[in-house]
């Protein structure tokens, strides 16, 4: 190991570096999260780490991942992929009996909506400098940002907000070098995400300093499903 044990982070800093690198145990990460909704300095430091971290890689080529990776990913975030509805119901329908049960299924009897009548998945887009596509999945806090048109200017990185009606912005945290955002949100800050609006704004490398927005709005959205 090299460098001065002094020189090591410690304490919250320690915790945030744990934390971006997606290392800390979880009860540990809970009480983390639990924090973050509340200390700005802290969320700060999550972002410089995450940021810092990246950088890391930059000096690799750039490769495209096979595509079982994003279906883990996507498996890892979300579960399992449902069963279609099809073959659900196959063994009791035939013919047009079945084509007209399984349309009249899926219009009302709530076969795509969790126990508690939610979607099981929000999906929106943010537009306007460039276009980003968000999910949130609400049972699991997970939230996953991924920038498909556009860039940040040279110098500047993408910063998220969450915008509750009647209330300052909340940072949700700096999109990677790679154009990606993923995250499990703590319980305070996706108690707000119903109603409220995402923006995404450039701010100087680490993300806004004082935690609060201050460069331009490159992209928003609608109101997110109440």
């Amino acid at each position: 190991m090299t460098g001065r044990e002094e020189d090591l982070p410690g304490g919250a800093e320690a915790d945030a570096a744990e934390y971006a690198l997606g290392v800390l145990p979880e009860p540990e990460r809970e009480a983390f999260e639990a924090r973050l909704a509340t200390e700005p300095d802290l969320a700060q430091d999550v972002a410089v780490w995450t940021e810092y971290f990246a950088t890391l890689v930059d000096h690799f080529p750039a490769r495209e991942p096979p595509p079982a990776i994003f279906r883990r990913i996507e498996a890892a975030l979300h579960g399992p992929p449902r069963k279609p509805i099809w073959r659900l119901l196959l063994p009791y329908l035939v013919g047009a009996v079945a084509g007209a049960t399984m349309a009249w299924v899926a219009m009302i009897s709530g076969v795509l909506l969790d126990p508690e009548g939610q979607p099981p998945e929000v999906r929106a887009e943010l537009t306007g400098d460039m276009t980003l596509a968000v999910r949130f999945d609400p049972p699991g806090r997970t939230l996953a940002v991924d920038l498909t048109d556009g860039a940040a200017p040279e110098g500047r990185v993408l910063e998220l907000w969450l915008i509750p009606a009647g209330r300052a912005p909340l940072s949700l945290g700096v999109l990677g070098a790679d154009g990606r955002l993923v995250r499990v949100l703590p319980a305070l800050l996706a108690e707000h995400m119903p109603g409220a609006v995402l923006a995404v704004t450039d701010e100087p490398t680490g993300g806004a300093p004082d935690g609060a927005p201050t460069g331009k709005i490159r992209a928003r959205g609608a109101p997110l499903p109440s």
